[in-house]
């Protein structure tokens, strides 16, 4: 084995917090905890490399199929635009939490890219996707990221701690989010009790800590595979009563707000 401990890193060791090195098939701290690469360049640092039974692994193969293909029709590009545009180019390392397939990170401007998931499947789609870029299966509550060393964090209908985005992030680092509106997707969603307008006034607002924010609202007429594929790429298909439908007609309705570290 040569000496060369590999390229330097944002992504920390989940054992010690050490920054981690990548080399071509593994990474690696200064502790020697080592994490196997996939042939596909991801690593996986989910403590003891997977997760409990009982947990919830993310995105399943069937949604982020139907994520891939819903994408690639363009009708979401008005929130990647707009997402770009709130974290502009950025000097240094870009994080997505939560980062699905990769198709948000393609729209950004950065000189490193990261992106966790919980879902192995889309870690392994995203590298695929963007093979210049680094991924690992992780948790967005416990990011295996080493304090203040990025330049932007940001996440897309995703969880995420904005205590864990002012650990991460350099001083004058971006962060930003996208969320639903009140309104978004209001036509695939069951007519339900009181709990929607519950829900619908707490959207009404962005996040609090944003220190910027823009609402982007449009409407979508799809066609029957397109509207399949929205639905079953979202919660919806399994979190909703069984009146909630894929529909033609749909409601786009998101906030994108940003901000300076914490």
């Amino acid at each position: 084995m040569g000496t060369d401990i590999g390229d330097s890193t944002v992504f920390a060791c989940p054992h010690c917090t050490m920054p981690l090195h990548l080399s071509q098939h593994e990474a690696r701290c200064e502790n020697n905890h080592l994490f196997d690469r996939s042939r596909h360049g991801y690593i996986n640092l989910v403590v003891g490399g997977r997760l409990a039974a009982t947990t919830t692994s993310g995105d399943t193969a069937e949604s982020l199929r139907s994520r891939r293909e819903f994408f690639a029709t363009g009708s979401y590009a008005p929130i990647a635009s707009a997402l770009a545009d709130a974290l502009r180019e950025i000097p240094g390392a870009v994080l997505d939490v939560g980062c699905g397939e990769g198709y948000y990170l393609t729209h950004i401007s950065a000189t490193e890219k990261y992106g966790i998931d919980i879902s192995k499947k889309a870690v392994e789609m995203a590298s695929k996707l963007l093979p210049d870029a680094h991924f690992a299966v992780a948790s967005a509550f416990r990011l295996p990221i080493v304090d203040h060393s990025c330049a932007a964090v940001y996440s897309v209908f995703a969880p995420h701690s904005f205590e864990e985005y002012a650990r991460v992030l350099k001083p004058g680092g971006t962060w930003a989010t996208v969320t639903p509106g009140p309104f978004h997707l209001q036509q695939m969603r069951p007519k339900r009790d009181k709990s929607i307008d519950e829900r619908e006034e707490r959207r009404s607002e962005p996040p609090t800590q944003a220190q910027h924010a823009e609402r982007i609202q449009f409407e979508l007429e799809l066609s029957p595979s397109s509207a399949n594929n929205l639905f079953y790429m979202t919660p919806l298909a399994w979190q909703t009563a069984a009146d909630a439908s894929p529909t033609a007609q749909v409601s786009v309705d998101v906030w994108v707000s940003s901000g300076t570290s914490f």
